[in-house]
């Protein structure tokens, strides 16, 4: 503890308590407290707590007493995102595991290594191993980076986007190497590309070529890793360090014959740095993605004239044209105006949501309550 000047050092984790990921971070905190003669404090922060859990880190290590474990596999802060977000302000002490992204084909495909990719100059029908809405930017990396065209289909349901690659739905799919890792094994897929820098690869993928092998100079996947603040001292920073990698090295083998494990491999200091300033320019090519636009607020607007003028209207489209008519059109109108991405099917989902609220209505106030209510002629022998 004469090195830090500490008695405790905190450890900020955005792992779920009780889980393989947390049980092997207090193993690992164990072996540096042993090493470093100072308490280390684990606290658990999964879930919304990530965030406040990295702030509260950054605040307290730069008075050198707290560390924070980052993990690209916050929904809020995907791969180039993380590294993006600890530029000036986290530093790695050591990593945990590193999961590279790799480029799977079926075994029949043409396919040979990751240029095929962008050199086919036909649009790729290429699968995305995550759900739509988390940005893991890679395909804009490879369109702004390599022009690349792609029709991209996002699942997080790997059996059945492996499924796709086999019926020949998809031309390829690009998801981290830890879930592509039992299909690769079995031949079920074949792997043509790691996302990485070569010597970045999991050992037993060494001979698979990277993109930087093939002019891509990318680094795309998950990761985690022990960072302590940037305003901490370097010789703190150095002690930590050390602790980690002799602590890491006793810590028992990660189990291989589990296929749905992601391995603990410890990238050292210097490789977990190289990692993430990598993936910081990667983010520099591609930026944060631009929102979606709704059809607001000109859509809506428009929509609450309609509704206002409709409303005043009403009444006497209701003596011309009957209560059906006047009702059908008042409800279609309103609901193809405020439908966001309007489709054929959706327009015709309103039309039949309208006509039969129309109907409905009429046919409840005249039969149920008695209610006269305006009429067409033809409307009246229709629904009498």
């Amino acid at each position: 503890g004469k090195a830090l000047a500490l008695r405790e050092l905190r450890l900020y984790s955005p792992f779920q308590a009780g889980l393989q990921d947390d049980l092997r971070l207090r193993e690992l905190a164990d072996g540096m407290q042993s090493r470093l003669g100072v308490r280390i404090q684990v606290i658990t922060q999964d879930g919304e707590g990530r965030f406040s859990a990295l702030w509260k880190a950054i605040r307290a290590g730069t008075a050198g007493n707290a560390l924070a474990v980052v993990s690209s596999d916050m929904t809020s802060l995907p791969n180039f995102h993380t590294a993006a977000f600890c530029q000036g302000r986290l530093e790695p002490v050591g990593g945990l595991f590193f999961d590279p992204d790799v480029l799977i084909v079926r075994p029949a495909s043409e396919w040979q290594h990751p240029g095929d990719l962008w050199h086919k100059g036909t649009m790729v029908r290429l699968g995305f191993g995550h759900h739509v809405d988390i940005d893991h930017a890679i395909g804009r990396w490879l369109a702004a980076a390599h022009g690349l065209s792609f029709q991209p289909v996002y699942s997080d349901d790997i059996p059945a986007l492996i499924g796709a690659i086999d019926a020949g739905e998809i031309d390829a799919a690009i998801l981290s190497y830890s879930r592509a890792r039992q299909a690769i094994a079995t031949g079920q897929v074949r792997c043509i590309g790691i996302l990485t820098e070569p010597g970045m690869q999991p050992p037993e993928a060494a001979e698979i070529p990277t993109f930087t092998d093939h002019g891509a100079s990318v680094v795309s996947g998950h990761w985690a890793a022990l960072m302590a603040p940037t305003g901490m001292p370097a010789e703190k920073k150095a002690t930590l360090s050390a602790a980690f990698i002799d602590a890491a090295a006793e810590l028992p083998p990660a189990d291989k014959t589990d296929m749905s494990a992601r391995l603990w491999r410890f990238p050292s200091h210097q490789e977990m740095t190289g990692i993430i300033e990598a993936q910081q320019l990667c983010y520099e090519g591609v930026g944060p993605r631009e929102r979606i636009p709704d059809r607001l607020p000109a859509g809506k607007i428009v929509g609450l004239v309609v509704a206002i003028v409709g409303l005043a209207i009403f009444p006497i489209a209701m003596m011309q044209l009957g209560f059906v008519l006047s009702a059908f059109l008042y409800v279609a109108s309103l609901t193809l105006l405020l439908w966001p991405r309007l489709t054929p099917a959706k327009a015709a989902l309103s039309v039949a949501v309208a006509a039969f609220l129309s109907v409905g209505t009429y046919l409840l106030f005249s039969k149920v309550f008695s209610v006269a209510l305006p009429t067409s002629g033809l409307l009246e022998g229709l629904l009498s």
